[in-house]
């Protein structure tokens, strides 16, 4: 049997497998109250895939690191009591997984997030796509550089055994089609997330898919 096209895919989470934003939303909205820090734009705009670090400095300009931990304690302790009840994954996510699986040689599938890893593990578990994925990893509580840096999938390409351009890189945001380009390997824009089509599209990603299920043709041999 013919090796299929890429060796290895891995897939941001929030805005790409998991619609998610509600829950999030909730506990920044929580933490900011806790802090006293009172956004200039509605809060669900702040949501848009970027580290938590990088969204309380857009809110919250000069503040100190130790404001910063008092927010993110906060955040963290209200998005687990949440318990993930407001997310789902997005349409066709499951059936993509499915297929990809039965895929012969069967391609290394990993999620690569901002997310702290055991968070990522609760959400990719209460999703029940868990199982799918040999690595479950973020950058959040690490010393690896959040995306647009590659140190995460070079992490993770790693773990695959296989050479950047047989990878590729599944996201919604500009962070993650520049950390893939990065790390050399191939990029697909999920249009359905966070990110402005239109600019995912300058990014000039090797490819745009529609739903997920796109993903499946690029397994055919070009």
């Amino acid at each position: 049997m013919r090796a299929p096209r890429f060796a290895a895919v891995f897939f941001d989470l929030d805005g790409t497998l998991a619609d998610s934003a509600q829950d999030i939303t909730l506990a920044l909205e929580f933490a900011f109250a806790e802090v006293g820090v009172r956004p200039e734009n509605p809060v669900h705009l702040l949501v848009d895939g970027s580290p938590l670090e990088a969204i309380f400095a857009l809110a919250a300009p000069g503040s100190t690191s130790a404001h910063f931990a008092r927010f993110a304690s906060a955040y963290r302790a209200r998005y687990e009591t949440l318990g993930h009840q407001n997310t789902r994954l997005y349409p066709g996510v499951r059936e993509t997984l499915d297929a990809l699986s039965l895929l012969r040689p069967r391609p290394f599938l990993a999620v690569a997030t901002a997310k702290r890893s055991a968070t990522a593990r609760s959400v990719c578990q209460h999703l029940g796509i868990e199982q799918h994925f040999p690595a479950i990893e973020g950058t959040a509580g690490t010393t690896l550089a959040p995306k647009p840096a590659p140190d995460l999938l070079h992490l993770l390409l790693r773990r695959a055994e296989s050479p950047p351009d047989r990878c590729l890189l599944v996201g919604d945001t500009l962070r993650d089609i520049f950390a893939g380009k990065a790390a050399g390997m191939r990029t697909a824009a999920a249009t359905w997330g966070h990110g402005r089509r239109e600019e995912l599209v300058r990014a000039n990603p090797d490819h745009i898919l529609e739903d997920l299920e796109d993903l499946i043709p690029l397994f055919s041999d070009p």
